[in-house]
């Protein structure tokens, strides 16, 4: 069987950079970070670092999706390559205008050959489902096996967020600043989680205590299935790497002896959560990992 050209694409909420892209053999497509009226790439002009230091300062950067010539550049450039298929992961259509710019361009440059996958999600299962599409298009699978695949990992995620503290979340408008201010007072930390259709990250529980949340996530997990053999797990971070031991420990303790790793938060997480925010993710395990 002759083997099939197959491309590769996801957008760096993945929380990769053009190095590690590249490494996987995956196309990297930047969002951009708003920052004092300026235009940055994503992992290209701006790295979390710098964009937590301008958080620090007091100013507000936002992110928003690939530029749209910068797309559609990219999108020709794969269009004159000739690929048989091209299998486009970008962050979920709910947290921003990526899935659909990505189809904008498609469409406008008549490439059939494109298929953008709405992932309902962001970071670890992004990367994990590249690294999948690229290793089963390099054992020449049929793209419908590939696609049916990709399906059956985006519909079994769940991420959760513990924010540090939510002076960014009420600098950006996701909580009111009487809320901010009562939870304050009352040192009640928040429990996020993004929801099934990944249209919005939300609410999921209160407490006062990191333990308490931990035992929230793990209740969660065990209500969902979620065990060593059927799923691994990844926690993105900002600066916790602590909190991130802390958390990986009591997931193994009252869940089950995961795989875990770690990342870096991607940028359009940290722009609303700040610096500090921890969070874990559920990845579904196939016969290609």
């Amino acid at each position: 069987m002759e083997q099939s050209k197959i491309l590769v694409v996801t957008d760096t909420t993945s929380g990769w950079n053009e190095a590690d892209a590249q490494q996987a053999g995956v196309a990297l497509v930047a969002l951009s970070v708003l920052l004092d009226d300026k235009e940055y790439k994503d992992q290209i002009e701006m790295r979390a670092n710098e964009l937590y230091a301008a958080q620090a300062e007091g100013k507000l950067p936002t992110t928003s999706q690939p530029n749209p010539g910068y797309l559609e550049n990219c999108m020709k450039q794969w269009k004159e390559a000739h690929y048989d298929a091209i299998i486009v992961l970008p962050i979920a259509a709910g947290l921003s205008g990526t899935y659909q710019g990505f189809r904008f361009a498609a469409e406008s440059l008549e490439m059939d050959e494109v298929h953008v996958i709405e992932t309902r999600t962001l970071a670890a299962p992004l990367q994990d489902c590249a690294c999948c599409a690229k290793k089963m298009a390099e054992a020449n699978a049929p793209l419908e096996t590939i696609l049916n695949v990709l399906a059956e990992k985006l519909d079994d995620t769940m991420t959760y967020a513990i924010p540090k503290d939510l002076v960014q979340l009420k600098r950006g408008g996701r909580i009111s600043p009487a809320a901010a201010a009562v939870a304050g007072l009352l040192k009640i930390k928040p429990l996020l989680k993004l929801a099934e259709d990944g249209s919005c990250v939300d609410k999921f529980g209160m407490a006062r205590t990191e333990t308490k949340l931990f035992q929230m996530i793990c209740d969660d997990l065990k209500e969902h299935g979620v065990t060593p053999e059927t799923h691994r797990l990844c926690i993105p971070h900002a600066n916790s790497q602590e909190a991130a031991k802390r958390l990986a420990e009591a997931v193994r303790k009252q869940v089950g002896d995961f795989e875990i790793s770690e990342m870096e938060l991607p940028t359009v997480l940290g722009c609303h959560t700040g610096d500090g925010c921890l969070a874990l993710q559920t990845i579904r395990k196939s016969e290609w990992d």
